[in-house]
């Protein structure tokens, strides 16, 4: 039986990936391990028997004209996760029996044969965000998992099996729409569809795989109390009371959300979530992240500063993601674009253009796209005035209308709801020549 690790990234993020390579050869004996680079190969990375292009690879399940329209539609992180179904159900084909994938920015610290013997007798494998009951929240907090899905996808290992078959069907059909960010309508990449998993496959083919060395992460944290004993690194509950309570291995850690640049000099910021507590027993494990990062320094720091190969129009204009949420629409009403990132006379390009849409500095413009409130500077004066309207506006519109309103903001606040206010439907797009069958 053969067996594989893989992940899925941007050009940029090829040489974390390396890191995750790097503690997979060290614990994987007999593991292959490869890299699907989302935004292709070109002469900035050299093709390898593991590292490949997500296009050329997953052309038998993603047609060239697809691919291009999911690559304008998604950002980058809803890209790359789009194609995970893809990517397991190639990597089947490949001949392998056990395929996992993990995230660019996981560690192992411990023997693959860990992950693989689990299943032997399943043929699904996922771990949850958190394992242990807590009256309090982590730092983040319930309601924000609940948004998000119960398991974390940057991990989720398949066996061959004729179940493996049918969910990667399922997923894949929605993971080519429906990998969007997006709270509103219910939506987080590729990960809310797992919640399905345990109620739409036998409970025989699905494990959800509660051990606390797994997916080791900042939101579980305040859970789970690392270890080190005789060079090795364990794992308790920090609610066990001394180190003889039961400990397990630590298998792999998930970095996720940290600033990679700076770990590249020492020192560790996480990005997503500032108000998680940086316990002193996760010390030894930052260390050994780092010292294997600084083994890649060079390489990391030049892949890094790559672009992203899907960020602008075919004349280097920024693609922002307002520009991305309104092709959105277009694509579920008409179909593919023939060319999304094409700028002539019958282009996307040409329909923004013609409506004042795309913007006049590229920097700004998309830092003003991504604003939230945590992101902007002074939130809580910009609130203030935006009440002080709101005070005025109860005044001139009366009780009714007001609370209508107000119960109206959420749904007005997404970019796919003015679609119809910019008139795309009547811009002359060249469609393609297909027509997606996945609507």
């Amino acid at each position: 039986m053969s067996s594989l690790i893989f992940t899925i990234c941007a050009k940029n993020y090829v040489g974390l990936a390396k890191v995750l390579e790097n503690s997979v050869a060290k614990h994987g004996a007999d593991v292959d391990f490869r890299i699907y680079v989302a935004d292709g190969i070109g002469t900035d990375i050299a093709a390898s028997d593991g590292v490949v292009s997500a296009s050329v690879a997953l052309e038998p399940y993603i047609d060239a004209i697809e691919f291009a329209n999911m690559a304008f539609m998604y950002n980058i992180t809803e890209f790359c996760t789009s194609l995970k179904a893809a990517c397991f159900m190639h990597a089947f084909a490949d001949g392998y029996d056990k395929c996992v994938y993990m995230d660019p920015d996981t560690f192992l610290t411990a023997g693959a044969e860990h992950i693989l013997r689990e299943l032997d007798d399943s043929a699904i494998l996922i771990t949850p965000h958190l394992c242990v009951p807590s009256a309090i929240d982590g730092p983040r907090a319930d309601r924000g998992i609940l948004a998000t899905g119960v398991y974390n996808l940057g991990f989720i290992g398949l066996r061959s099996a004729i179940e493996t078959t049918q969910f990667l069907n399922w997923w894949h059909v929605r993971l080519r729409r429906q990998a969007f960010n997006d709270h509103y309508n219910a939506l987080y990449t590729d990960q809310r569809w797992i919640d399905f998993v345990p109620t739409l496959f036998s409970s025989k083919a699905v494990k959800i795989w509660r051990h606390l060395g797994c997916n080791v992460a900042p939101w579980n944290y305040h859970e789970r109390e690392i270890i080190v004993r005789e060079d090795a690194f364990l794992v308790m509950s920090r609610s066990s009371r001394t180190e003889d309570d039961e400990t397990v291995p630590l298998i792999f850690l998930h970095f996720s959300g940290f600033d990679f640049r700076k770990i590249i000099g020492g020192k560790f910021s996480q990005l997503n979530l500032s108000d998680a507590e940086h316990y002193t027993d996760l010390k030894p494990v930052y260390e050994a992240y780092a010292k294997a990062i600084s083994e890649c320094a060079n390489d990391m720091s030049r892949y890094l500063s790559i672009p992203y190969g899907f960020e602008s129009f075919a004349n280097g204009m920024q693609i922002l993601p307002s520009h991305r949420r309104l092709f959105r629409v277009w694509l579920e009403r008409h179909g593919f674009a023939a060319d999304p990132f094409g700028v002539g006379a019958k282009s996307f390009y040409a329909a923004l253009a013609m409506r004042g849409l795309l913007g006049k500095s590229g920097a700004t413009d998309l830092a003003m796209d991504k604003a939230t409130t945590r992101s902007v500077a002074n939130p809580d004066r910009l609130l203030a005035r935006a009440r002080m309207g709101l005070r005025l506006l109860f005044k001139l519109a009366g009780r009714s209308r007001f609370f209508f309103l107000v119960r109206s903001l959420n749904r007005l606040s997404h970019v796919e709801q003015h679609y119809d206010t910019f008139c795309l439907d009547q811009a002359e797009i060249m469609p393609a020549n297909v027509k997606s069958n996945v609507f």
